[in-house]
């Protein structure tokens, strides 16, 4: 995959562009064939996608009745929290490919084809083709992309954070580290982009930016060349309007939902108990678990084992071949000194920024994957100085970069079209099977809104699942407030009183056992078992039972308010 000779048919620029188009049709067919297979027709797990696919479908259903207005009042939400254009793009897809759940996630396969456009154009910019194919490869061999949450198959914003975040990087890098003041204005529109995504990333790319900003400063005041200190100036005015403009785009955005902000950020993960539950959950509790978990969580949950052995062993054979010292190899590296301080930074302060906080989560350190990558690329750019070839006795010249692209497609396909996340068919299809009996009571009974309670926390089982399935299935939408199980009411302890009352309020309960599978680390589940025989009692004497079954070994009860028994019967 080195660049074509002038006499080939097919000019480089072509013959490359045409292998990644060919690349990206076969992710393209992975991805669909495997969102057809496993992906549609069930639940979607893990929490917070479900709210995001929700949130898209009342987008959807909004432009309908309002017009195109709709999406601009998205993009200005002063209740968005987390981010303004996520379910901006997935509604935008809608208008393209229809309602449904495979044109909504479309938009992750999206964002790493960009991704990988992006990463192949700057790699190749400044070394070479066979690098950037390097580049592709060991991008693809990573954990990250197919992580059950947070992957490119889970509808949520960290993975279009990931790639996003890795775009900016990719720039940055483009810029000879904001050496190229001509470039400046784009490292800022993709950080733009980037936090209208994530509101969150703003931290990081002001740490970023103000990192080297203050080693530029540093640069200036001490380094005795005076060409060393012009390009110090040059890049300290770079980095410092590129901040500029990102401010003045993104303040006032981050402005509007400043309350939202405050509740979400600093209530749930600062001041609130949340936190303390939420690493619980992960098995983090003592300081050494805080300060390693993310460590941990970046090289083998997001990098991955394949990635790291690919990449020392590209090292190793470059280092064995070569045969040069460490000193030699130190001296290659000041050829992308500045990439790797830039690069290094972004990851580090992410790092710093999210082991800082106590609450925990498995998706948001795959930020880290680009740069990560980026460096090892430009590492072995600066060292391996004789080319990407091994020269074998049996087999002759082997491009290093085709070997790394066989892996990584291998990886890819095996990965893309897996499904050890998932959990039986059987169970899948019986937990569309509740979601859809609860829907249709609903349609059955001409009822636009229905109250839900349930004894047990689980992603599979609450009020949003029914709601998306009527959307879904039924095409028909439906209002489910959350009471047992939910909210305030949810993972946090509830009192009988209280549990024995928003049952009374509850249209369907769904109950489940008092001890079953009752270890997972919410306060509920051990308060729960107090009472839980009232509850159940409670339930048969008042509700009437419609659909019975049994998910991952644990029974399942449906129970709903007759039509003699709503208020004002």
């Amino acid at each position: 995959m080195n660049d074509c000779p002038e006499s080939a048919r097919i000019p480089a620029r072509h013959f490359h562009a045409i292998l990644l188009i060919a690349l990206f049709v076969l992710e393209a067919a992975i991805f669909y064939v495997h969102i057809a297979r496993s992906v549609a027709p069930f639940y979607p797990p893990t929490y917070d996608q479900l709210s995001y696919y929700l949130l898209t479908y009342d987008l959807i259903n909004a432009a309908q009745a309002k017009g195109l207005h709709a999406f601009v009042d998205e993009l200005f939400q002063p209740a968005s929290a987390t981010g303004s254009t996520f379910v901006l793009q997935g509604g935008l897809l809608s208008l393209l490919g229809g309602a449904n759940r495979t044109t909504i996630l479309s938009i992750n396969l999206i964002y790493l084809i960009a991704l990988q456009a992006v990463l192949f154009g700057v790699i190749r910019s400044v070394s070479s083709a066979a690098f950037a194919w390097t580049g592709i490869a060991l991008l693809l061999c990573t954990t990250t992309i197919f992580n059950a949450a947070g992957g490119i198959y889970d509808y949520r914003i960290d993975f279009s954070a990931l790639c996003l975040y890795g775009i900016w990087c990719c720039v940055v890098v483009w810029s000879r580290a904001f050496q190229d003041t001509g470039k400046v204005v784009l490292v800022a529109l993709a950080g733009i982009l980037l936090v209208y995504s994530r509101f969150f990333t703003i931290i990081y790319i002001a740490g970023v930016l103000g990192a080297l900003l203050l080693t530029n400063i540093v640069a200036i005041w001490r380094s005795p060349a005076l060409d060393r200190k012009d390009l110090a100036k040059q890049r300290a005015r770079n980095i410092a309007l590129c901040g500029v403009i990102a401010a003045a785009a993104c303040l006032p955005r981050l402005y509007l939902s400043r309350d939202a902000i405050y509740g979400y950020y600093m209530i749930g993960h600062v001041l609130g108990e949340e936190k303390f539950i939420r690493a619980n959950e992960l098995g983090v509790g003592s300081l050494a678990e805080h300060l390693l978990y993310y460590p941990k969580s970046i090289l083998k949950a997001h990098i991955g084992p394949l990635t790291w052995i690919l990449a020392l062993a590209l090292a190793w054979w470059s280092f064995a071949r070569d045969r040069v010292t460490i000193r030699e190899v130190l001296g290659r590296l000041p050829t992308f000194g500045q990439e790797f301080v830039v690069l290094g930074l972004a990851v580090l302060i992410p790092l710093a920024i999210l082991t800082v906080n106590i609450s925990k989560s498995p998706v948001v350190g795959g930020v880290a994957t680009v740069p990560v990558i980026l460096m090892m690329v430009l590492f072995g750019a600066a060292t391996w100085q004789r080319g990407v070839t091994i020269r074998l006795p049996s087999l002759g010249v082997l491009n290093v970069a085709v070997l790394a692209m066989i892996v990584g497609l291998i990886a890819f396909g095996l990965r893309g079209l897996s499904t050890k996340h998932l959990a039986p068919r059987a169970d899948l299809d019986r937990i569309a099977l509740m979601a859809t009996t609860i829907a249709r009571y609903a349609a059955d009974n001409h009822l636009g809104h229905i109250s839900m309670s349930v004894d047990r926390v689980v992603d599979y089982q609450n009020a949003s699942v029914p709601k998306l399935y009527s959307i879904e299935v039924l095409h028909r939408n439906l209002e489910v407030s959350g009471l047992l199980g939910h909210g305030a009411y949810g993972i946090f302890a509830t009192s009988r009183d209280d549990a024995l009352r928003l049952l009374a309020d509850s249209d369907v309960i769904v109950l489940t056992d008092s001890d079953i599978d009752r270890s997972h680390p919410y306060p509920m589940n051990t308060k729960i078992k107090e009472y839980w025989m009232e509850l159940e009692q409670w339930t048969k004497d008042h509700r009437s039972l419609i659909y019975s079954t049994e998910v991952l070994g644990i029974p399942y009860r449906i129970y709903a308010r007759a039509a003699s028994q709503r208020p004002g019967q």
